[in-house]
């Protein structure tokens, strides 16, 4: 078979819902990052380093990033960045030999893995959402986002700890942690086979300048660093992380919306009678059957919504206030 024929069979596109009016399919944050923020970061911009091959990561945004931690234990031998959390994804797939995940979950590690012709294992979460019993070992890298996407719900410490105890190697997605407020960055005292991966996508509203982290032992991050591209992620993208950790009180105030935003419609779909998850991220789930939630995508998108559809439901990402009212009418009458 014609190799290009073979990639093509094998891997298939990343694809979403059409961009609308009220776009509430990709948990982005409804507000813009900050045009003060905005003009501090071209202020600081140096021109003269535009024509060179810029540290990645700068060590500043490592030691900003250690601070926003907050975590004594950990030194800048702990942390690395990527073109945002998929590229991490993307580098610790090609890392180990097996990929191993628990639908409902993030679209991309299938996506990833089938692309790089990797060997992976799905195992679909227990009908409670909990990791199910799944024989894994060395060689295996174990993606588990928390709180999980599309579901928002957390897993329990005790789930995370009975993978790491077989020497399976675990990707802790926490790319919604500042929406649920707690980690499991503690893990790393014990254990040398996990690592966390964070994002400024979704709290920081920089989805567009692609920037992520990953913090986990000094071993498995010299090991990365070895992997990944050198230079991967840009001066402008560093500097406005930087300057993102530099205002985090601006950052506090809208996740306080956002969650109270979320809170708010859990509470609204439930008197509704829809049966929801308990969201912990940027976003609410509805569980539905394939018919309704048809239903339900093709009514929205006459009224110019887009939400995410999966098998299971369907994800609407929190917007702001007016965005999330229209969702609730729309959700009352289709009820």
């Amino acid at each position: 078979m014609n190799p290009i024929d073979l990639i093509i069979r094998r891997a298939y596109p990343y694809e979403t819902e059409k961009r609308d009016k009220i776009y509430l399919a990709l948990n982005e944050n409804p507000f813009p990052f900050p045009e003060e923020l905005t003009e501090e970061v071209f202020r600081r911009l140096d021109s003269g380093k535009m024509r060179i091959y810029y540290d990645s990561p700068d060590s500043e945004l490592i030691e900003k990033i250690l601070a926003y931690l907050g975590a004594g234990f950990l030194t800048e031998e702990n942390v690395s960045i990527g073109n945002g959390a998929d590229e991490i994804i993307y580098v610790m797939m090609l890392m180990f030999e097996r990929v191993v995940f628990f639908p409902p979950t993030y679209s991309c590690y299938k996506i990833f893995a089938r692309a790089l012709g990797k060997n992976f294992l799905e195992v679909h979460l227990t009908k409670d959402l909990k990791i199910p019993k799944v024989k894994v070992g060395e060689g295996d890298v174990v993606f588990i986002p928390n709180p999980n996407n599309p579901t928002g719900h957390v897993f329990e410490k005790s789930e995370i700890e009975k993978i790491l105890k077989t020497g399976a190697f675990v990707a802790l997605d926490e790319a919604y942690h500042e929406f649920y407020g707690e980690s499991y960055l503690d893990l790393l005292k014990e254990y040398e086979n996990i690592a966390i991966i964070r994002t400024f996508s979704k709290a920081f509203s920089l989805a567009a300048q692609r920037i992520g982290y990953v913090i986990s032992s000094g071993r498995f991050i010299d090991a990365f660093n070895r992997v990944r591209l050198p230079f991967n992620v840009s001066y402008v993208s560093q500097t406005f992380a930087k300057i993102a950790l530099e205002h985090i009180d601006v950052f506090k105030e809208r996740i306080e919306f956002i969650v109270s935003e979320r809170e708010r419609m859990k509470k609204a779909l439930r008197e509704l009678n829809y049966s929801i998850t308990d969201s912990r991220g940027n976003f609410v789930f509805i569980f539905m059957g394939e018919e309704k939630r048809d239903r339900l995508m093709k009514q929205l998108r006459k009224k110019s919504v887009a939400i995410r559809s999966f098998r299971e439901g369907v994800r609407i990402t929190i917007g702001r206030r007016e965005e999330n009212e229209t969702i609730l009418r729309e959700l009352e009458v289709f009820k």
